[in-house]
């Protein structure tokens, strides 16, 4: 089985795939403060993949502010890509304290969820 299906059934819950731009405050891999616009490409309940112009320190804490919204919430860095993506570094989130209604979506139900 390869690392990438292996890594998608260790998820918590489903991803959407959807554009929301952000604002980022957080650290960057030399340990300088980074505050830059940047955007999902999927998110879920428990933290999304970002598009990112630059690199952060992985395990750092993350400041999300959604554009659409104006809400905040507070992330954890949890990867980032070896290599660039479109001039971009996807870049890994999970959220300190997960929230429902912070992308503006309604996700899918949970598979351990009885409808």
């Amino acid at each position: 089985m390869s690392s990438e299906l292996k890594r998608l059934e260790k998820r918590r819950g489903e991803r959407v795939l959807i554009r929301v731009p952000v604002r980022l405050h957080g650290v960057g891999r030399d340990d300088s403060e980074v505050i830059e616009p940047a955007e999902t490409v999927a998110v879920s309940r428990f933290g999304a993949l970002l598009r990112t112009p630059s690199l952060f320190k992985v395990g750092a804490p993350l400041t999300v502010t959604n554009n659409f919204s104006h809400e905040t919430a507070q992330f954890r860095v949890a990867w980032i890509a070896r290599e660039k993506s479109d001039g971009r570094w996807d870049t890994g989130i999970e959220a300190a304290h997960p929230r429902e209604d912070f992308w503006g979506i309604r996700f899918p139900p949970s598979k351990d969820r009885k409808a």
